[in-house]
Formats: C-alpha cells, sequence, structure tokens
C-alpha cells in the first residue's frame, strides 16, 4: 500500500513546542503504535500526516513522494476519529456508501463495496439502521468501515476504541489487527494505553513532549 516517512518534523502552538524533529520511516502495511501521555504529541503528529495540521518544517513523504503542501482529500489518507463522526440522518448503508458517492463511484460499485466491507465488520444486518439505534462498539465499526471503502494507501486511527468499556475493547483490538492483515494497509494508530500497543503493534513508537524517544 504505502511507506510513510517523516523527515525533521516541527510544529509549535504558538510557543508551545509539539512536535520536535521527528523523524521515523513505517514501512508498507506495517502496524505502528503511537504511545504516550495525553499532550505528548502522538496526535499532532498523526493530524500532521493526514493534513489536518500543517507542520512548521520538515518533509511527509508518501511512497517517496512529498505531500505536506497537499490538501488532506488529495492524500489518498484514512482517518478514523475517537469520537465516530457519523452522519446522524444517514443509515449505516448511507455513512459507508458517501465517500465512495462524493469521488463518483458508480453506483454497482459502491453497493459491491459497501456489502463487502460490512461482511467484514460483521455489520451488515445493520446497514438500515441510523447511528442514534447502534451500541458504540457498532458505530465504531461503521466509522472504520467509512475510512476502509475507499481503500486508502494509510489508515490512521486516533484512539478510536478509547470511550468502549474493557471487554468490547479487547474484542475491537483482535477485529482491528484482523482488518489490517486483511486489507494489508499501512495503519497508524495513537494511544497512551500500553495494553492496547502491545496487543496491537508491529512496532511501538514511543513519545514525549514532542519528541520520539525510542
Amino acid at each position: 500500500m504505502a511507506e510513510i516517512e517523516l523527515r525533521h518534523i516541527d510544529k509549535h502552538f504558538g510557543p508551545v513546542h509539539v512536535i520536535r524533529d521527528v523523524n521515523l520511516t513505517i514501512k508498507d502495511r506495517e502496524f505502528v503504535v503511537f504511545l504516550g501521555p495525553s499532550g505528548c504529541g502522538k496526535t499532532t503528529t498523526l493530524r500532521a500526516i493526514a493534513g489536518l495540521e500543517e507542520i512548521d518544517s520538515g518533509e511527509i513523504l508518501l511512497d517517496g513522494k512529498p505531500i505536506q503542501n497537499l490538501r488532506a482529500a488529495d492524500r489518498d489518507i484514512a482517518f478514523v476519529f475517537q469520537n465516530y463522526a457519523l452522519y446522524p440522518h444517514f443509515t449505516v448503508y448511507e455513512n459507508l456508501a458517501f465517500p465512495l458517492r462524493a469521488v463518483g463511484t458508480s453506483a454497482v460499485e459502491i453497493d459491491k463495496t459497501v456489502r463487502s466491507v460490512g461482511g467484514s465488520l460483521g455489520i451488515s444486518h445493520l446497514l438500515k439502521m441510523r447511528p442514534s439505534a447502534l451500541s458504540g462498539g457498532d458505530m465504531q465499526r461503521v466509522a472504520i468501515g467509512r475510512a476502509l471503502v475507499r481503500r486508502p494507501k494509510a489508515l490512521l486511527l486516533d484512539e478510536p476504541i478509547g470511550s468502549l468499556d474493557a471487554k468490547l475493547r479487547e474484542t475491537m483490538r483482535v477485529e482491528l489487527k484482523r482488518l489490517h492483515y486483511e486489507n494489508g494497509s499501512t495503519s497508524i494508530y495513537v494511544t497512551h494505553d500500553q495494553v492496547e500497543a502491545m496487543s496491537l503493534a508491529d512496532r511501538i513508537v514511543v513519545m514525549n513532549e514532542g519528541i520520539l524517544q525510542q
């Protein structure tokens, strides 16, 4: 799918230096977890890769091509937020179909892809329902599915299961790892939970105070 490389990334919010000269290469199909306490710079780094934050200096490369000046929509990178961010007036089917409709995909291809992703996530029986009728775990599956339907080069996940209860988090960790292998996507996952990091990661990136420590 994609190799992501960060070269000397720096980012300030006013006087606060949130990312400090970060250098990292994430290999094609690798599952990397950014681990660290709140405010350590891991989410800001993730958002910078996605194009949701501008960096002050450095380069972000996707398959060897600089993307730091591209809009988020032009990077072929999908982002899964912690708060689901589903369209409440859409059904599950329509939520999954929306990214494909936005780029002019045919109705036949949309239907095929939505039903395939729905099947792999175990939410085929929910396609006609609206988000208000879903459990937290099911809403998170829909949010992940919406990111996967486009077959992005990279999948970025910002503490996507942090608001779920302990038992459901355990189940979702297994599902996320399975989906990673099935889809072959390059994945970056942010968490402050060490158990979660060790359960999911091919490699763990430890951050603190904006510095990549290990």
